[in-house]
C-alpha cells in the first residue's frame, strides 16, 4: 500500500518488488501550453517531486515540441534534485546537461545552481527562454490551416505511441503526465455547433439548402476526421500493449466562456480527453492549484497488487502475445484495468530504450542474475577532500558469453555511487569488447575483471554495478554498500581477502588524471581484493588489514570467527608481516587464514584492533563455506 509506506518513516525504502513501482514520465506539452500556464505547470511539478512522490516511485522528465517532437530530459530516477533541474529548465541546453551515459546525473554546474538543482541561480533568464520559444512556437501554429494542424496533431500522436513502446521495457506501472492546454478537439470531431462563428453559421445554412458541395464547405472541420480519430486508436493500442497509461493535467485551470482577447469563446479540455480515456487514463481539470491534480492522480494507485506468471517463449523475439484478465465478484463501482498483453523479449534495442531501462534496474535494485557479477569496493585516501575507492568488478566468463554464437561480442559495464538520496555522487562507464575467435576460450575458462576508482568524499554508499551483453541482451546488477571514513583521524579499513589473480582477464579503466600504485600488493606480488570470498574449510588465505595513522606501537589485533548461528570461535589465523608506511600513513598488516571446523553456510572473521591509548576498533569481512 503505497499510502501506508508514504505515511510510515519505518516502511520507507523498505523492499519492493520491480513490477510494484510506479513509474511516472511528467511531459511537458511545450506545443498546445502557453508560457504562463507552462510556468505553473513547472512549479506545480517540483512541488509533485518534492512532496508528493513516495519513497519507491521514480519519476522521468520530458518534453514536447511541434519542431522537435518528444524528447527525454531524463530517464527513470529517484533522485529528487535531477528532476527538479530538469523541470525548472524544461532540458533547455545552456542550462541542463546530462553528466552520464544513463541520464540520472546532471554536470556540476549546468543548472546555475549547485551540482544537481539547488537553489536557483537564473531562473528568471531561463524562464525568459522557454516562454521565447513557446510564443515563437504558437505564433507559428496561428498561421497554418486545418490541414496542417491535423498533420501536427498526427505527428504528435506518433510520437507519443513511440513513447509508449520505449517504455514497454520497465516494470511497474507506467504512467505518463501530461501537462498540457490539450489540442483543438474540433481536429478530430469536428466543429462545435453550439457557438458558431459566421464563417460557421455560413456553412450551416449553404448545407441545410443542399449545396455544400458547392459552397466550399470544410466536411472534416464541420463533421470530424475519420484519419484523426484512427490516428488516435493507433496511438492507443500502443500505450495498451506497452502497458502504459496517461493520464492529462489540464494545466489552463478553470476555464470559462470568455477570453480576454476575443469575447465569448467556449474552451474545452476535449482533446485531452480524446488521447487519454482509450489509454485508461484520466483528465484532471477545473483546478488552478495543480498541486491537488497530482495528489489526485496518486490517489488512484495508492494500493498496487502485482498478477504475475510464467510464459513459455515461441523464439519469436519481439512478438506480441495477447491477455486477458477476468476478475469476479468486484464491488460496485470498481475499475479494473491491465495490459493487453506482452512483447517477447529481444536483444535488440535503441540507445534510448537502453538507457531508460538500465537506470530503472540500478533505481529498483531489481534481481538481474543472467550474469553472475561480484563486486568488491575498498576505501583509500585521496585528494581533493574525497576518496578513492577502487572497485573492482568479477565476469565469469561462461555466463558472459552464453548465446554469443558470432566471432566477437560487446558488453557495457556501468558503476554508480549513490548517496542516501539516491544522488549519483560518481560513476564509471567501461565498453568491454571481445575477440571470441582469439580469447574465447581463455575468457570461458575464467572470465574478465575490472578495475576503476570511484572518487566519493565521506559517507555512506551504495555502489552498483551493472553490465549488459549487447548481442544477447543478458543483464547481470550487483549491489555493494560502502562506507567512506574521513581519515583524517586513526582509521582501520574492514579487511580484505587477497586472492591469486590465477588465469582471469584483467581489464583497468582509464586514467582519471591521480593515477596511483596498485594498492593490493605486497612487494612485488599483485592480488585481487575480495571482501565477501567463498572459502573451502582447510585451504590457506591471504587477509589484510588497511590501517591509517595508526601507531603501531603495542597495537593489539584478537582475531575471532563468528558461525551464522552467533557461535563463536578462534580462528586460525597468523601473523605473515606489514608493509612500510606510505605517503598517506597507510600500512597494510598481511595474515594468513585458515578455516576450521566450520560447517557450510555464511560467517564472519572479526578482528578487534586495539591501540596504546586505549582506543578500540572491531572491523569485519563476511565469507561464505561451500
Amino acid at each position: 500500500d503505497m499510502k501506508k509506506i508514504a505515511a510510515d518513516p519505518t516502511l520507507r525504502g523498505a523492499a519492493v518488488p520491480p513490477a510494484a513501482h510506479r513509474n511516472f514520465l511528467l511531459m511537458f506539452d511545450l506545443a498546445n501550453s502557453s508560457p504562463g500556464t507552462i510556468g505553473r505547470a513547472s512549479t506545480a511539478a517540483q512541488q509533485f517531486v518534492e512532496t508528493q512522490l513516495g519513497p519507491n516511485d521514480i519519476a522521468a522528465v520530458s518534453v514536447f515540441t511541434t519542431e522537435g517532437g518528444a524528447k527525454m530530459i531524463t530517464s527513470f530516477t529517484a533522485d529528487r534534485g535531477v528532476l527538479r533541474a530538469a523541470i525548472e529548465t524544461l532540458g533547455h541546453p545552456k542550462y541542463f546537461k546530462v553528466a552520464d551515459p544513463l541520464m540520472i546525473s546532471v554536470a556540476s554546474g549546468s543548472t546555475g545552481v549547485d551540482t544537481v538543482g539547488g537553489k536557483t541561480g537564473g531562473k528568471s533568464d531561463i524562464q525568459g527562454i522557454v516562454a521565447s520559444e513557446m510564443e515563437q512556437q504558437n505564433s507559428l501554429s496561428k498561421r497554418v490551416n486545418q490541414d496542417e494542424l491535423r498533420t501536427r496533431l498526427r505527428l504528435q500522436l506518433g510520437q507519443f505511441g513511440n513513447v509508449a513502446r520505449i517504455l514497454d521495457r520497465l516494470q511497474g506501472q507506467k504512467q505518463i503526465i501530461l501537462l498540457s492546454e490539450g489540442f483543438d478537439a474540433a481536429l478530430v470531431n469536428g466543429r462545435d455547433m453550439t457557438t458558431m462563428s459566421d464563417e460557421a453559421k455560413q456553412e450551416n445554412e449553404a448545407v441545410l439548402s443542399g449545396e455544400a458541395g458547392l459552397s466550399g464547405v470544410d466536411t472534416s472541420a464541420r463533421f470530424g476526421n475519420a484519419s484523426s480519430n484512427t490516428d488516435i486508436e493507433q496511438m492507443a493500442a500502443l500505450f495498451r500493449r506497452s502497458d502504459v497509461v496517461m493520464h492529462a493535467i489540464d494545466i489552463r485551470g478553470v476555464r470559462s466562456g470568455v477570453d480576454a482577447s476575443e469575447g465569448a469563446k467556449r474552451t474545452s479540455s476535449e482533446g485531452l480527453n480524446l488521447i487519454t480515456r482509450p489509454t485508461g487514463g484520466t483528465v484532471f481539470k477545473n483546478a488552478n492549484d495543480m498541486s491537488e491534480n497530482f495528489a489526485r492522480v496518486l490517489r488512484q494507485q495508492e494500493t498496487i497488487y502485482v498478477l504475475g506468471f510464467a510464459a513459455r517463449s515461441s523464439d519469436k523475439p519481439g512478438k506480441f502475445h495477447n491477455l486477458k484478465v477476468k476478475v469476479n465478484n468486484t464491488p460496485r463501482g470498481t475499475r479494473v484495468s491491465s495490459r493487453a498483453g506482452y512483447y517477447e523479449p529481444t536483444s535488440k534495442i535503441s540507445d534510448l530504450e537502453r538507457a531508460l531501462t538500465l537506470a530503472e534496474m540500478l533505481m529498483t535494485d531489481a534481481p538481474m542474475k543472467d550474469v553472475d557479477l561480484s563486486v568488491t569496493a575498498t576505501t583509500l585516501p585521496g585528494p581533493g577532500g574525497k576518496s578513492r575507492v577502487p572497485v573492482i568488478v568479477e565476469i565469469p566468463g561462461t555466463k558472459l558469453l552464453a548465446g554469443s554464437n558470432g566471432k566477437n561480442t560487446v558488453a557495457n559495464l556501468y558503476i554508480y555511487a549513490f548517496d542516501n538520496n539516491s544522488k549519483v555522487v560518481d560513476f564509471l562507464q567501461q565498453r568491454i569488447a571481445l575477440d571470441l575467435e582469439k580469447a574465447g576460450d581463455t575468457i570461458r575458462a575464467s572470465g574478465i575483471r575490472y578495475l576503476g576508482t570511484l572518487r566519493l568524499p565521506p559517507g555512506d554508499y551504495a555502489v552498483k554495478a551493472l553490465l549488459r551483453v549487447e548481442d544477447t541482451g543478458k543483464t547481470g546488477l550487483v549491489r555493494s554498500d560502502v562506507h567512506v571514513p574521513t581519515f583524517e583521524q586513526a582509521t582501520i579499513l574492514p579487511p580484505v581477502l587477497f586472492a591469486e589473480p590465477e588465469s582471469w582477464a584483467m581489464l583497468v579503466g582509464s586514467s582519471r588524471g591521480d593515477d596511483y600504485p596498485y594498492p593490493f600488493a605486497t612487494g612485488d606480488a599483485k592480488f585481487i581484493p575480495q571482501n565477501h570470498p567463498t572459502v573451502k574449510v582447510g585451504s590457506d588465505y591471504n587477509v589484510a588489514l588497511f590501517l591509517y595513522r595508526v601507531p603501531l606501537e603495542s597495537l593489539g589485533v584478537t582475531p575471532v570467527v563468528v558461525t551464522s548461528s552467533g557461535a563463536t570461535s578462534t580462528p586460525n589465523v597468523k601473523l605473515l608481516g606489514r608493509t612500510a608506511a606510505d605517503d598517506r600513513g597507510g600500512v597494510k598488516l598481511l595474515f594468513t587464514f585458515k578455516p576450521e571446523n566450520l560447517p557450510a553456510g555464511n560467517h564472519e572473521l572479526r578482528f578487534t584492533v586495539k591501540m596504546k591509548d586505549g582506543n578500540e576498533s572491531v572491523v569485519t569481512m563476511p565469507f561464505t563455506i561451500l
